[in-house]
């Protein structure tokens, strides 16, 4: 069985996949809201604790935004982190910065150790297009990005051009995690693997569910039965949009809490709702 959490955060992301091979994957890290709203959001370590899991085979950052890594020195004094996988960025936050933020430098610093590292974890950088695939032993195919798009990133300081894309299969179920992934980078990925390679039954949006990432074309050749979207209350979402998008239904973490997808063998999906 394959079974997928995306976890209620608020306005950040953290996603836990649990492979059918064994494998733990967790897809970004959010606990910057949740001594505002510890009664409704989902401490995302407190969460992972309670799956008893035994390591992360691999910790996936999407971009280096806070609000997709805070947590992640919890995470790593809590549990063996095998492989991490990056971008080439060359994000910095200044110092001054820290005094007047949200967020802990102490996340910051920890991601920073962890570049090039050749073990615990193992410092990994794959784009679209490379040749090492070792990743598809759990189903799992780099859509985005792609080295033009790290180049486009690293130029404009929009971070958001190289949000990985990722898409998971299982039993001819397919699911796209798509981070903060931008209009442009949607066009790229349009461009370069066509519409079939995008069709997909879940779609996690892309920032949250924002009107300001959403590049029509490349969504609709998506054609998802459910749309996931990881918001906080209070901050709105293209609803509209993801509606009419859907085929079936759009559901938000603000609403619905935790978001567990579980698909087994067969085929056979099954969706359910936990608030805290």
């Amino acid at each position: 069985m394959l079974k997928i959490h995306f976890l209620n955060v608020g306005k950040g992301n953290c996603t836990i996949i649990e492979h059918p091979s064994g494998n733990i994957s967790i897809i970004d890290i959010d606990n910057s809201r949740i001594k505002n709203n510890e009664r409704k959001l989902t401490d995302p370590i407190e969460y992972i604790k309670s799956l008893k899991l035994s390591s992360i085979f691999r910790f996936i950052l999407t971009h280096p935004d806070m609000d997709h890594m805070s947590g992640l020195n919890q995470l790593a004094n809590n549990f063996k982190i095998i492989n991490f996988w990056d971008t080439q960025n060359k994000k910095s936050i200044d110092n001054s910065t820290w005094d007047e933020s949200p967020y802990d430098r102490k996340d910051w610093e920890k991601y920073l150790s962890f570049k090039n590292k050749e073990a615990s974890p193992k410092y990994i950088i794959n784009y679209r297009g490379d040749e090492d695939r070792y990743w598809t032993d759990d189903s799992i195919t780099i859509l985005s990005p792609s080295h033009n798009l790290i180049k486009n990133a690293n130029e404009t300081e929009e971070f958001n051009h190289l949000s990985y894309v990722l898409l998971l299969e299982h039993r001819g179920f397919r699911i796209l995690f798509c981070g903060d992934a931008s209009a442009e980078a949607w066009e790229e990925i349009l461009d370069d693997c066509g519409k079939s390679s995008l069709q997909a039954d879940i779609l996690l949006a892309s920032h949250h569910g924002s009107k300001n990432n959403i590049f029509k074309p490349a969504l609709e050749a998506i054609s998802p039965s459910f749309v996931i979207v990881s918001v906080a209350e209070g901050v709105d979402y293209a609803y509209q949009f993801y509606k009419n998008l859907a085929n079936k239904n759009v559901y938000s973490t603000k609403d619905k809490g935790n978001i567990i997808l579980e698909i087994n063998d067969y085929g056979r999906y099954r969706l359910t709702f936990q608030k805290n």
